[in-house]
């Protein structure tokens, strides 16, 4: 019966490293930029999230077609 314990044990610690590696790795998470990187230009598109009425622009970089996104 132990070693159900330690498989389930196991299973969580498994799945959080890996959500904690992604989110550390994923550039979609690093949304806070404040300086705007050399070679990108902003956009018309804003949005405002509709529970913390944050606003958002969309800045594009015509050369790579990267874009980010940074808090106004």
């Amino acid at each position: 019966m132990h070693w159900l314990l330690y498989y389930f044990l196991f299973q969580i610690i498994f799945v959080l490293f890996f959500w904690i590696f992604s989110k550390r790795k994923d550039k979609r998470y690093k949304t806070q930029r404040r300086n705007i990187p050399e070679g990108f230009v902003p956009t018309e598109e804003v949005s405002i999230d509709p529970v913390s009425q944050v606003k958002t622009r969309v800045f594009i970089n015509p050369r790579t077609g990267d874009r980010i996104y940074i808090d106004e």
